[in-house]
């Protein structure tokens, strides 16, 4: 009995620190930018959370997620091959280095040796940034498969919890305390977000969200018609919170979310005699109808125009699009191995067109997936097919056939669903940069990968 009872709060322990570790993610991690404060006190906390989940972990715990994990193992080891020094006939002979090679030269510095990244501190910046959702995936293979389902429910208190900061942020001082970042959006809903965009991504990954929670975990009529009565209502909400971002590609993907949230949506199987209808669920209803109303007369009449206007607006400003083609002949001046992961600012600097110059500078492509091309090049690019391609099989599994729609079935489809959002955001965008949503998508890949056959993983010894 003793030893029940210590399997049990060790179990609960690792999912409650991953829950607050999801919190504490959010908090600090919301920003896409390396010099961000807050990260210096996120980062080593992942590196210390990672200690932990590794420390005592079971042999069948590990052999868990070989396809994550073989995917981080590679991904850590392309940046550190950046990072290691190389003989300057080496480095000198890589595609673009003519330009530090002349500089070396002229500063009569000689033959040193040099990183393959261009931008060394960039890629010490990226290797950093890889603990984040390493951690994350490290706490899962830690959890049961019942609490990876749990975290749905944490994932979605979030969400909710940063659509009403939005709103709170909308209304109030645009350089208020209620902004958590000093390069921020500020007079729009961000959340817990520096970025707007980043925001109205995850918003819109909470419709589907939304969908699977009421469509699993009841076991009666009565609870069933509760959590679809509260599923309702928060996706209800949630459609204003998305107005306020401001984002246009959001709103977009809100649609999308809402779509999937339809699809994926399945009654209930009740596996225990229906009792009869009480009036609690009747009254839900009609607080969760009063409270949207609310909210939504809230929004229209206190929240900035220069949000919403920006949903119907054009915006002739935005270069996003004209700098895709010039990052496209820059990616092919490093091809094939690449600028150095991390060093896009300095390296667009160098080949900036005269017509997209900008007071500011830009901070990323615009488009993940360009930017892998850049600073990356081919083992980024194979690096990101091979993930895409098993990502793709394993949804492809979720959706076809004739197999029994149950919970995990239902999860698997809820992280395909996840995955496509956050690849669409990133074709205009650069969502999993910031260690907020790259942890969530950590998770959706938990969920889309979980082949566990029993809802307690055996033990064994790892060493």
């Amino acid at each position: 009995m003793s030893r029940s009872i210590r399997l049990n709060v060790k179990e609960k322990f690792y999912f409650w620190l991953l829950s607050a570790f999801l919190i504490l993610v959010f908090l600090l991690g919301g920003g896409a930018r390396p010099d961000i404060q807050s990260l210096v006190i996120l980062r080593p906390i992942s590196v210390v959370v990672c200690g932990i989940a590794l420390c005592g972990m079971t042999r069948a715990q590990w052999q868990q997620f070989k396809p994550l994990r073989a995917f981080f193992a590679a991904l850590f080891g392309l940046v550190l091959l950046h990072l290691i020094p190389l003989p300057f006939g080496l480095w000198s002979a890589l595609p673009g280095r003519e330009i530090i090679a002349n500089i070396d030269k002229a500063a009569d510095l000689g033959e040193l040796w040099r990183p393959l990244a261009m931008v060394p501190w960039a890629a010490w910046n990226a290797l950093y940034a890889l603990f984040v959702p390493l951690a994350v995936l490290l706490l899962c293979m830690r959890l049961t498969r019942e609490q990876r389902f749990d975290l749905l429910k944490i994932v979605i208190a979030i969400g909710l919890a940063s659509g009403f900061l939005g709103i709170l942020q909308s209304i109030g001082d645009p350089g208020g305390p209620l902004y958590f970042y000093r390069v921020t959006n500020n007079g729009t809903a961000v959340g817990l977000f520096a970025n707007r965009n980043h925001q109205a991504v995850f918003l819109a990954a909470i419709f589907p969200m939304l969908a699977i929670a009421a469509s699993t975990g009841a076991n009666s009529d009565e609870r069933a018609r509760f959590r679809s009565a509260i599923a309702v209502a928060a996706g209800i909400v949630l459609v204003p919170l998305l107005l306020v971002t401001g984002s246009r590609a959001g709103l977009a993907l809100g649609g999308a979310g809402l779509v999937a949230a339809v699809l994926l949506y399945r009654r209930p199987e009740i596996t225990v005699a229906p009792k009869r209808k009480t009036v609690r669920v009747n009254v839900l209803y009609v607080v969760a109808a009063l409270g949207v109303a609310a909210l939504v007369a809230v929004t229209a009449l206190a929240s900035r125009a220069s949000a919403l206007q920006r949903l119907i607006g054009s915006d002739d400003e935005d270069l996003r699009f004209r700098m895709w083609g010039p990052i496209t002949d820059m990616a092919w001046r490093y091809f094939p191995f690449g600028s150095g992961v991390g060093s896009f600012v300095e390296v667009y600097q160098v080949d900036e067109p005269r017509g997209l110059l900008l007071q500011g500078y830009v901070n990323h492509a615009h488009n993940d997936f360009l930017e892998i091309y850049l600073t990356m090049g081919l083992p980024g690019l194979i690096l990101l097919a091979w993930i895409a391609f098993i990502s793709l099989r394993e949804g492809w599994a979720a959706f076809a056939g004739k197999q029994r729609l149950g919970r995990s079935l239902m999860y698997k489809r809820l992280g395909v669903v996840m995955i496509a959002m956050f690849a669409a955001a990133s074709v205009a965008d650069y969502p999993l940069r910031t260690p907020a949503l790259s942890s969530i998508f950590v998770v959706a890949l938990v969920w889309l990968f979980d082949q566990a056959k029993n809802a307690r993983v055996g033990s064994g010894s790892l060493a």
